[in-house]
């Protein structure tokens, strides 16, 4: 199932347009949860922190699969500052806004050319694509997971974070979204039916909790299993 604007979104560069608005366009969508976007970009890496603690004193190595600007990017180093981090994105402008933003030596961005990541065979520990899904095209999907599966490490991660439909005030937030204009929002189920075939798949759903009521968020640990968070992660851990 998925909820569509527009049958025709591709992944392109239509962040060219408007990555020096981005972030404000996206904290005036997320302004009824009471928090901004950079909130929720290292609350995701916080997620991924709490959930794969292996990885967080180990020098692995990262890919931030559509990486936008580098904000999440960016967090990844503070909360695995051991690791080698890479992101990687369509659009030139957001790749260089992030390469501006940030000068530390082990994060590098790249523009993705094409629809073939230029990194080697199992090359990662730990790959993550963080509202990416819902702007590639619906025949492109696998094919988009495949190459972060052929290039995550065995028992290696893959996360794929997006936004829960059933979830009344995301599809609100959604379906007003001048970011999200060219989006189509996938349910939880068939993100997980299009991982399957490349190892052991699971959900978690967050962001259960508004600001005003954000001392609840202690819980979170407890709800993953809850399918009504705000937004979820697909979580898959590479076999092949």
């Amino acid at each position: 199932m998925q909820i569509q604007k527009n049958t025709d979104n591709v992944l392109k560069h239509e962040f060219d347009d408007y990555i020096e608005k981005y972030r404000d366009n996206q904290n005036k969508d997320v302004r009824l949860s009471g928090e901004t976007g950079e909130f929720f970009a290292e609350y995701k890496v916080q997620k991924m922190a709490s959930w794969f603690q292996e990885y967080v004193k180990k020098p692995v190595d990262i890919l931030d699969f559509g990486c936008g600007d580098g904000l999440m990017t960016q967090y990844a180093h503070k909360y695995f500052p051991k690791a080698t981090i890479r992101g990687i994105d369509p659009s030139s402008k957001s790749i260089a806004y992030a390469e501006h933003a940030s000068m530390k030596d082990n994060i590098k961005f790249d523009v993705l050319e094409g629809d073939t990541l230029l990194y080697d065979d199992k090359s990662f520990d730990l790959t993550y694509a963080a509202g990416v899904f819902h702007h590639i095209k619906f025949d492109q999907h696998e094919h988009f997971i495949g190459e972060l599966a052929r290039i995550t490490k065995k028992g290696g991660r893959i996360i794929i974070f997006e936004l829960n439909p059933f979830n009344p005030l995301t599809l609100h937030t959604f379906r007003n979204s001048p970011i999200d204009k060219n989006a189509t929002l996938l349910f939880p189920r068939y993100t997980k039916s299009i991982s399957r075939s490349i190892g052991k798949v699971s959900t978690k759903y967050y962001c259960f909790f508004p600001s005003f009521a954000r001392k609840l968020r202690i819980l979170e640990p407890y709800m993953t299993w809850c399918p009504i968070g705000a937004l979820y992660a697909t979580i898959i851990e590479v076999e092949k």
